[in-house]
């Protein structure tokens, strides 16, 4: 009853949202079955969308996008609503709040998904399994990480343009710091895209973050978050960051002018910059990202518990998400896949991407994926995300020391989280 009461207030709280959305239903084709599908992002490749409709061709899928929190809070609402799509994306930072709602989602088990796990990484998996034990998501992608150089602002640097090399530049953060005030002395240019994303590159290399395993708050004695916080406020006390942020129309630019030369990479951003800066193929390399891997980002498929059409919206998740179309999304498009059956496939093992100077991003990504160190996702997770990036941003516009702005943060956490 209380979990209930809790997703109430929540939904009070971004219920104008959906209405500044417009969520409307589409309207049925004839002889065709609409399955509504809300996404963020580019979870849902349209091409594949459209393959699978030639593949079914009674069957209409019909992809709502939205911007990653919008999207969220809007399901929120649909669900107490009962007026759900048949399918939709949850990204990581957003499963341990869904996990706790478990009744407003199918449990994909009555429908097929116990035959689906031993293909999957474990700690993916676990990722969608509700707190009751349903399971209400399977996994899309993985997102570890790695770092993109441009290997033509390095060379003019006189940086190594080598992987292995530009690895050794970095064992840790600090050595990174020191290479970008080293290339931004040199070049007067940005070596970063923005260096609030060191936040999330270093929290996601510990073994908790802002709860433990039992579910207990533990931002504020977490020393990972700390650490977190702190490298990523001397990142911007350093001055190595363009601070644009990312995804917008100037990072759009910065990407195209050589602006800034590394972006922190999970395997998802690298069909960002192919995809938004093609003329700079054969400019970009990958190197290891510093201090070990970690893993940001990944989404999973679920269908709401009111889904209209539950059947069809499981036969397309099986479809897409089986190996085959996850090798397939990965190649055509370099969502790294969550299948752990391919992890030792020689065409995933094998792959270059010569947009990226054929460096082996196969190879990169599986060996980073299967070293990863799984972490809790509590309930509130990306409100404290939020919270802990907007004091961020008040240290990089020196509106705030980085002392003030992390106790700011947790004097907020603490009144509207717990």
């Amino acid at each position: 009853m209380a979990r209930n009461s809790n997703f109430v207030k929540a939904v009070t709280v971004v219920s104008s949202l959906a209405l500044t959305l417009g969520i409307v239903s589409p309207v049925q084709a004839a002889d065709k079955t609409v399955v509504n599908i809300w996404s963020f992002g580019d979870v849902i490749r349209p091409e594949f969308a459209t393959a699978y409709e030639k593949l079914n061709p009674d069957i209409d899928l019909v992809i709502k996008k939205s911007d990653l929190d919008p999207h969220h809070n809007s399901l929120t609402t649909a669900m107490l609503a009962k007026n759900t799509p048949d399918i939709a994306a949850i990204e990581v930072s957003y499963s341990g709040y869904f996990r706790s709602y478990p009744k407003y989602f199918l449990d994909l088990k009555t429908v097929g998904a116990s035959e689906m796990e031993p293909d999957f990484l474990d700690w993916r998996w676990d990722q969608g399994v509700g707190d009751d034990g349903r399971v209400i998501g399977i996994p899309t992608d993985v997102g570890g990480a790695a770092i993109a150089y441009r290997t033509d602002l390095f060379k003019a640097a006189g940086l190594p343009t080598d992987p292995v090399k530009v690895s050794a530049l970095w064992p840790t953060w600090d050595k990174f710091m020191e290479t970008g005030k080293n290339y931004k002395a040199k070049t007067k240019k940005s070596f970063i895209d923005s260096s609030g994303t060191i936040y999330a590159a270093v929290l996601n290399q510990g073994q908790e973050k802002y709860y433990d395993r039992t579910g207990k708050l533990v931002y504020s004695t977490n020393r990972q978050v700390r650490n977190a916080f702190d490298t990523s406020a001397k990142a911007l006390a350093a001055g190595i960051g363009s601070n644009i942020s990312q995804f917008t129309s100037d990072w759009n630019t910065g990407l195209n002018k050589g602006s800034f030369a590394t972006v922190i990479a999970p395997a998802w951003m690298l069909a960002y910059i192919k995809n938004l800066a093609p003329s700079t193929k054969g400019k970009w390399n990958v190197a290891d990202l510093p201090g070990g891997g970690g893993n940001i980002g990944g989404s999973q498929l679920s269908i709401p518990a009111s889904a209209k059409h539950p059947k069809e919206a499981m036969a397309f998740i099986k479809w897409y998400l089986s190996p085959e179309m996850q090798l397939k999304v990965f190649k055509d498009y370099g969502l790294f896949p969550s299948a752990k059956v391919l992890y030792d496939d020689a065409t995933v093992l094998g792959y270059k991407d010569p947009f990226f100077n054929n460096a082996p991003i196969g190879s990169i990504y599986a060996k980073g994926a299967l070293a990863l160190k799984p972490i809790f996702e509590g309930r509130k997770q990306r409100q404290i995300d939020n919270i802990f990036g907007q004091a961020l941003s008040r240290v990089a516009l020196k509106k705030q020391t980085a002392a003030a702005a992390w106790q700011q943060a947790l004097n907020e956490i603490k009144k509207t989280v717990g």
